[in-house]
Parts: structure tokens; C-alpha cells; sequence
């Protein structure tokens, strides 16, 4: 048995992905991006901003990378909370889990001072041992660092843990640390794509 479930956060914990992908229209829009591009940006959700930039405008200096990276920023961080539901079952799921003696953290590419108020605003944050996001760690999804500092911190070891989350770079983060994973459906990446990092189940629910 598990003895700690290491989470991802928007689109696993809270249905921020119709959220955030809303905020890269509004950034197409600013910049008169074409349509397309929002289509492959939102496959990229689940590792850094920068690299999701850097991914779908190669032909653009790392200037203008980063500039539009920061813009995202400038449309989002006004309207994180809102931007954050929680998914329906999310409450039960961490009570069930803190009965059962099962650590929980979260280990996520979104930045952790704008994962705090959202955790803060929903009355959760006590349920987390543990919040490491993108400005945590030196290296990001599907880099192992975000779990491996999670099982230093906690003192565990890889067999005891199991990550969930709704992206294949949550998988990959999993594997790359040699620990088992379980994949969701609520993000932005579908059943088959999350069954090529090999997760031990993917389900269509948090609370599943």
C-alpha cells in the first residue's frame, strides 16, 4: 500500500485547465497569434511556462519567448482563485486519504505562491504536507526533481509513494523517479496519450 500520494495540481486537483486555456486565447488574441496555436499550446500544460513558449513559437527570439510567457502571467495571476475550482469530489478524496494515514502533497509546474491562496480560499491547505512548485525546484516536469525532493523531505522512498496527474508529464516525473503513477482524465491529455508513460491505472475522476 501506498503511503504517499503526490499530486499534480490544475487539471488534477482543481479544473483549471478550462481556465488556463482561456488565458491563451486572451494572449493569441493580444498578439494576433494564429488560431491554431492555442490547439498546440494546451497539449503542453503540465511543464513550465518557459518551455511552453519556447515550444510553440521556435521561430521567435527568446526575447519574445519570454515576453509572451510573462504576458500569460499578467492575464492569469489577477484571476488565479477564480481560474481554480475544485473538482466536485476533491474534499472527499482528501479526507478519505487522511483517514487512511496517507500522506499528501503537491508537486506542480504552477509557481507555489499562486498555489497557496487557492489551497488558503478552498480550506485545504492543511491536508498537504508538502507544496512544491515550479519556483521550488531548479529542474521542471518531467525532470524527478519535484518527487524526489518530496520523498527527502518526508522520508520515504519511491516505493511508497504514487503520483496522480492529468498530464503524460506527471507520468514521465513518476517514472523518472521510479515511482508508480496514476493518470486522470481531467486535463487536457486523453486516455491514450496517458497510458504511454505505463501508469498502473488511468481513471476518468479523481475521485475513481
Amino acid at each position: 500500500m501506498y503511503k504517499i500520494a503526490i499530486f499534480d495540481f490544475d487539471g488534477t486537483l482543481v479544473d483549471s485547465a478550462p481556465g488556463i486555456v482561456e488565458i491563451m486565447h486572451q494572449v493569441k488574441e493580444f498578439y494576433g497569434f494564429h488560431e491554431d496555436l492555442v490547439e498546440q499550446w494546451k497539449q503542453l500544460i503540465g511543464i513550465s511556462l518557459n518551455d511552453q513558449t519556447r515550444t510553440i513559437l521556435p521561430n521567435h527570439d527568446p526575447e519574445f519567448q519570454i515576453e509572451v510567457a510573462d504576458k500569460y502571467r499578467e492575464f492569469y495571476d489577477s484571476q488565479a482563485i477564480e481560474l481554480c475550482p475544485p473538482f466536485p469530489s476533491l474534499f472527499e478524496v482528501l479526507k478519505e486519504l487522511k483517514l487512511a494515514n496517507i500522506k499528501t502533497t503537491i508537486a506542480s509546474s504552477k509557481k507555489k505562491f499562486l498555489i497557496d491562496p487557492v489551497l488558503d480560499h478552498h480550506k485545504i491547505e492543511g491536508y498537504f504536507d508538502l507544496v512544491i512548485g515550479s519556483d521550488i525546484v531548479a529542474n521542471h516536469k518531467p525532470h524527478p526533481e519535484s518527487v524526489l525532493s518530496t520523498l527527502n523531505k518526508l522520508g520515504y522512498e519511491p516505493q511508497d509513494a504514487v503520483v496522480i496527474g492529468d498530464s503524460i508529464y506527471d507520468l514521465e516525473m513518476a517514472k523518472n523517479a521510479s515511482c508508480d503513477s496514476i493518470g486522470v482524465t481531467t486535463g487536457v491529455h486523453n486516455k491514450d496519450l496517458l497510458n504511454k508513460a505505463n501508469p498502473v491505472k488511468v481513471v476518468d475522476s479523481l475521485i475513481e
